[in-house]
């Protein structure tokens, strides 16, 4: 008796998982078709969700109410649809600058509006009902920052419940009694899988509800419905998805979602080589989404074994943005050979949407444990500090002058007669008043140094940038203006 039991469980699990292996490839393969086409980049604002919200009301279905207002006033905004006894709770960007999933929400509401899937979405809609918080933290998302107007970390707040957004939260998730919640958030591109070469594209989690980390049923099923999440994202990114810390954090809204009774589930928006604005990352989030909702509905995440979610590795940290090995460095008489690990971490310019890049050594030394989104070989060369070049230029000059004169004997920066007002320069190169650049190759210092080989300048590195030395190459990256 017992193995015909375990003969028509294999064969159901293998029925559930055919059956979602099409419905996630169809997702896949049409998603451009669902794809909101007006929010193309991560730094989009309140501004820009609020008339698509608009929409919303004027479609079958969908239910908009404001539940409150930021700081500084701005809506936020509670969506439902569905009649189904299950609620399913679903909040995002909490943090300002963590926007992918706000952005596969609106894809989601695209899905759900698209004729061509009503019959599912009609049986979708008789078991669960969905309640969409989209961008809890809107004057944050403002000046993309993670922390709101009084620069309190809203995920730090749900005990104390001192900020307006927090509240709403709070108060949304009290009057839903949600059976599940999703808490959508973007992670660092530098995390690995584990002790990996591989980026987290995705992390998930299903929190702590207390220090022990104790299972209880609520907490369970999290773990069985990620465990699913897990299968459905592997077709398209194996060996890319990770757990999230489970350490248990009092003051956090997952942690005490889950406390409070609803099976809540984590989900973090990593890395992925050439997908910097994550719009490849935002197309995974709506697959796992809507195949988490139809798991849900049809109560398939039943059948699957914690020994899933047990076996996800968790995030750690051996991914730089950039890794130049094996160059040789000379002190004195002595040579020595080394990798220098380089992070480039981003800031908006004074014109909205134009980023800028500030390089930071963050290592040297054997890095060969480690992994790098640019990840070259420079055996053979040796490094040496960049030189500032002791002209001093007036901009007219640089509008039409040659660099590849100064890359070639070791210059990555220059002095001008007037600093601009922006910390950087789209000119392919640094600026400064004096010589106040430390173009020492030392931890913590921005990386600009020249790369040789038989004497002759190959390479020059500004502001973490490599540039090969040839006449008439276009730069990619930006200077800095050293104040």
């Amino acid at each position: 008796m017992k193995t015909l039991l375990l003969i028509l469980t294999i064969i159901i699990s293998e029925v559930i998982m055919a059956q979602n292996y099409d419905f996630e490839q169809n997702l896949y393969q049409s998603y451009d078709r669902y794809k909101e086409k007006s929010l193309t980049h991560r730094r989009f604002k309140h501004s820009d969700i609020t008339p698509l919200i608009k929409k919303l009301k004027n479609k079958d279905g969908f239910k908009v109410k404001v539940v409150g207002k930021s700081v500084e006033g701005r809506e936020l905004n509670l969506i439902s649809i569905g009649n189904g006894k299950k609620k399913v709770f679903l909040w995002s960007q909490m943090h300002g600058d963590e926007p992918t999933a706000t952005a596969a929400l609106f894809d989601i509401f695209n899905f759900i509006s698209d004729s061509s899937n009503k019959k599912f979405c009609s049986a979708l809609f008789t078991k669960i009902t969905l309640c969409f918080l989209p961008m809890v933290n809107p004057d944050g998302a403002e000046r993309f920052k993670r922390r709101n107007l009084y620069d309190i970390d809203l995920n730090r707040d749900a005990s104390r419940l001192q900020c307006p957004e927090a509240v709403i939260l709070k108060s949304v998730f009290d009057s839903l009694k949600a059976d599940f919640g999703f808490n959508l958030h973007d992670q660092s591109h530098r995390y690995s899988v584990g002790n990996s070469f591989r980026t987290a594209t995705i992390s998930f989690l299903a929190p702590a509800y207390n220090y022990e980390k104790e299972f209880n049923d609520v907490r369970g099923n999290a773990v069985k419905l990620i465990g699913n999440m897990f299968g459905s994202l592997s077709q398209f990114i194996p060996g890319h998805i990770a757990k999230y810390s489970d350490e248990y954090e009092p003051r956090a809204f997952g942690d005490n979602f889950q406390k409070w009774g609803t099976s809540t589930i984590l989900i973090e928006s990593g890395g992925w080589k050439d997908d910097p604005e994550k719009q490849f990352i935002r197309k995974l989030n709506f697959i796992a989404l809507l195949s988490a909702f139809k798991s849900i509905a049809e109560e398939s995440y039943m059948n699957t074994g914690n020994d899933v979610y047990e076996s996800i590795p968790f995030n750690d940290n051996y991914i730089f943005d950039v890794i130049l090995r094996n160059l040789t460095l000379k002190s004195g008489k002595e040579k020595i050979k080394v990798d220098i690990g380089i992070n480039l971490d981003e800031f908006e310019g004074a014109h909205e949407k134009k980023i800028y890049y500030k390089s930071s050594v963050e290592d040297l030394g054997d890095l060969s444990i480690f992994y790098a989104f640019k990840d070259l070989d420079f055996d053979g060369y040796t490094i040496e500090r960049a030189l500032v070049y002791d002209k001093v230029f007036s901009f007219k000059e640089l509008e039409k002058y040659d660099f590849y004169k100064l890359y070639s004997k070791g210059y990555s920066t220059i002095l001008v007669k007037k600093l601009p007002d922006e910390k950087f320069t789209e000119l392919p190169i640094n600026l400064t008043l004096k010589n106040r650049i430390d173009t020492t190759i030392n931890i913590g210092e921005s990386a600009n140094f020249v790369l040789k080989k038989n004497g002759k300048v190959e390479y020059i590195v500004i502001n973490g940038f490599l540039q090969k030395v040839e006449k008439n190459r276009k730069f990619e990256g930006n200077g800095l203006v050293v104040k």
